[in-house]
């Protein structure tokens, strides 16, 4: 079966209105995989059903399902190594070498989706602290989706996701098996606080990060959006603050405000010293 052209158009516009991800045309079929079981739990024949009954009065309370069907959150531990690698020999060192009273370093990572970027994170830090022991690592993990939020608050996860991205001493060092499930230690949890957030709205009041972890998101959005996400990235990031994106986004055709630093294919970007005041 495939949906209406006026049910891919309504998705694809509330969609964008709530979320900003922009569905290209001939996403048809992505509509219709991601919605299809939604719609047979809500006791409902297809998506068109299911958009037929969000048109109605009342059926807002559907909506945070379906963003969540149509989310996508590919993530895993480590992911794209070499990131991990530039904060552990380059940021870490040059923060703190800048900072002449030791502190708390804050580290915000974006759409976080179930948390393995922000467990890692906290994982890094558990190995290298010992070099820095007048030091505190924050996290914060923040998604639009609620169901991934409660996923990483409660850190257990499958086989096939520890396997993806972790060693053997890392997963006996940082979990522990329980039942079928490998749970995150108390002691990486503490680093991290999970919170809701739309990246496209309002912000709440944020602390200034030092290092922003924003990775695989911009090529969801449109070219507005983006100019306005850095727009914002600009206000949280402390003048000597780092940003972290995803192997194939840029920073440069976007915001002529940051600058590539370390080039080793990490995709880490600061603000030009003219754009920190």
């Amino acid at each position: 079966m495939t949906i209406r052209p006026e049910t891919f158009q309504y998705i694809r516009e509330a969609l964008h209105r709530r979320t900003a991800i922009h569905l290209m045309d001939n996403k048809e079929y992505l509509v219709e995989t991601r919605l299809s079981l939604l719609a047979r739990q809500n006791g409902m024949r297809s998506v068109d059903d299911l958009v037929d009954h969000l048109r109605t009065l009342g059926s807002s309370v559907l909506w945070p399902d379906v963003v969540d069907a149509m989310t996508t959150n590919e993530t895993s531990f480590f992911r794209d190594s070499t990131p991990f690698h530039v904060l552990r020999d380059e940021v870490f060192p040059e923060l703190m070498n800048k900072t002449r009273t030791p502190t708390q370093l804050r580290v915000w990572s974006a759409a976080a989706a179930s948390g393995q970027e922000a467990y890692s994170l906290s994982m890094l830090w558990s190995e290298i602290r010992r070099q820095y022991p007048l030091w505190d690592l924050d996290i914060l993990a923040t998604d639009i989706s609620s169901k991934m939020l409660e996923r990483g608050r409660q850190g257990a996860y499958s086989d096939l996701e520890v396997i993806r991205g972790l060693s053997e001493q890392r997963l006996a060092d940082n979990f522990r098996r329980e039942d079928d499930r490998w749970l995150v230690n108390e002691a990486l949890k503490q680093n991290v606080n999970f919170q809701y957030l739309n990246l496209i709205n309002a912000w709440p009041t944020l602390p200034k990060m030092d290092i922003v972890f924003i990775r695989n998101v911009l090529v969801y959005f449109d070219h507005p959006t983006k100019c306005n996400l850095f727009a914002k990235l600009r206000k949280i990031l402390k003048p000597n603050g780092f940003l972290f994106l995803g192997g194939a986004e840029s920073a440069l055709t976007i915001d002529d405000g940051f600058e590539r630093v370390f080039a080793s294919g990490s995709s880490c970007y600061r603000l030009k010293s003219e754009h920190t005041k």
